[in-house]
């Protein structure tokens, strides 16, 4: 097969020309960006996607910094038979819609041997499972995150595989924990073990990206429709083309022409508008008052999942390691700071009411897609799972098992909730995430440090 592209015309003078076209030169002729993933062909995988059904399963991950209170997150009991905890308190109304997990770790968030670093750790841990190698340059590597593992096969069935949110931006250059790139503190989501996924922090940009307007949407409506004309032109031309050409190429032509049917159906997908509900307006700044910038994420993501728009979506609350205070509930001191509290009474009383503080914020979320309905009359919340947690339980001890955790929603199975659960201890928070795949289709999916999936039915 001849991959010159020079030698490929667009008006395909099929008289002239008999040998099958490669993809990659066509599209290099069509003026097809090869830059969206979403428009190429994606490799073979072990995982397989079950047919979708009326109401499709969301998954969400939300991530916050600098451990925890542990004494004070921790509700004590065990099964059905517990009681919140006084940081957990502002979710009592959710007890129904969640289950507390104890026992899951990310070991690979843990020195070993590369001494201080934990909050870099942390962060880049949480989704992959993975030990970030230790660089404050540019040789970055940490592992692939559940996330993206989802939007390589379950996010392919929307208009964006996955949606990526924080409210704190911070710098991926340099170093800002003991060594580790500042990539690592300020990032979940990893694309490649060498690339993490860029998360927006602008409602605005973030809402624009979702719904038009913004990064991947043409401003010129022309656009779109020049590129559709183009292929459809090269359709047409197909019985002429295996007509003289042998077998091995028509074989060629068929795989080519089935690539050209996927991108017309991932261009028609992105050219579709989305209904918004009545009343929703896009954002027009990044408010400067904390919590109505969460919340504003927080009905970003509700509103993505309503709309279809996309099914996996993850939001850090904060960079790892941050240092924000919280005036709204009269803390000026430093969170980061604080959570270095050395057994010091007023300090410890300050991170259990930041615990609090994300708590409340989080039952905001909850409240929110369960008020949503969805395909089915059912709510957002009950096809959706939600993991909310960080990848360090005491602040002061640094430590990454025992991690503070909650899995909110049904996964559109009617899966048990209202539990406190227990895990073995150090079991791989990985063997969470593997079961959470599997509630979307791809099944005996094993990544970083996981063995294999946890028992929540």
């Amino acid at each position: 097969m001849n991959h010159d592209s020079k030698n490929f015309s667009v008006s395909l003078d099929l008289s002239r020309r008999t040998n099958s076209i490669s993809r990659r030169s066509a599209l290099r002729a069509l003026g097809v960006s090869l830059a969206l993933p979403s428009l190429q062909i994606m490799g073979t995988t072990s995982a397989s996607v079950s047919s979708n059904p009326i109401s499709p399963v969301r998954l969400a991950w939300v991530f916050f910094p600098n451990g925890t209170n542990a004494e004070r997150w921790f509700p004590k009991g065990a099964g059905k038979d517990w009681e919140f905890s006084p940081s957990l308190a502002p979710l009592a109304e959710n007890r129904n819609d969640l289950n507390i997990l104890k026992g899951l770790a990310q070991v690979n968030a843990q020195s070993l041997g590369d001494g201080p670093g934990d909050h870099a750790r942390s962060a880049a841990a949480f989704l992959t499972g993975a030990h970030p190698y230790k660089t404050e340059g540019a040789k970055i590597k940490a592992g692939r995150s559940v996330d993206q593992i989802a939007a390589d096969v379950y996010g392919r069935s929307t208009r964006l595989a996955s949606l990526e949110l924080g409210t704190e931006q911070g710098r991926d250059a340099g170093a800002c924990d003991s060594g580790y790139a500042c990539a690592y503190s300020n990032n979940i989501s990893w694309r490649s073990e060498h690339l993490p996924t860029a998360k927006e922090i602008n409602p605005q940009k973030a809402f624009q990206r979702l719904f038009g307007g913004g990064d991947g949407q043409s401003g010129d409506p022309r656009a779109h429709k020049v590129r559709k004309s183009i292929l459809d032109f090269i359709s047409e031309q197909r019985t002429h083309l295996e007509s003289i050409s042998g077998s091995e190429d028509r074989r060629k032509l068929e795989e080519y022409f089935a690539s050209i049917r996927e991108i017309e159906q991932r261009i028609a997908m992105f050219s579709t508008p989305v209904i918004l509900p009545a009343g929703i307006v896009e954002p027009t700044a990044k408010p400067e008052n904390a919590t109505e910038h969460i919340r504003l994420m927080y009905d970003l993501m509700v509103l993505a999942f309503q709309t279809d728009t996309t099914r996996l979506a993850s939001f850090m609350l904060a960079n790892e390691g941050s240092n924000r205070t919280f005036p709204m509930i009269e803390i000026k001191d430093g969170h980061h700071s604080l959570s270095h509290h050395e057994n010091k009474i007023e300090s410890i009383e300050k991170i259990a009411k930041i615990d609090t503080y994300y708590a409340e914020q989080f039952s905001y979320f909850l409240n929110k897609l369960k008020s949503t309905k969805d395909a089915d009359g059912n709510s957002l919340l009950d096809s959706s799972l939600v993991v909310y947690g960080g990848c360090i339980s005491d602040g002061n001890r640094h430590d990454h098992h025992n991690l503070p955790l909650i899995l909110a929603g049904k996964g559109g199975r009617n899966l048990p909730t209202g539990r406190l659960l227990e895990f073995p201890e150090y079991t791989p928070m990985n063997n969470l995430f593997s079961t959470m795949l599997e509630h979307v289709g791809m099944e005996n999916v094993v990544f970083g440090d996981g063995t294999g999936k946890v028992q929540l039915a």
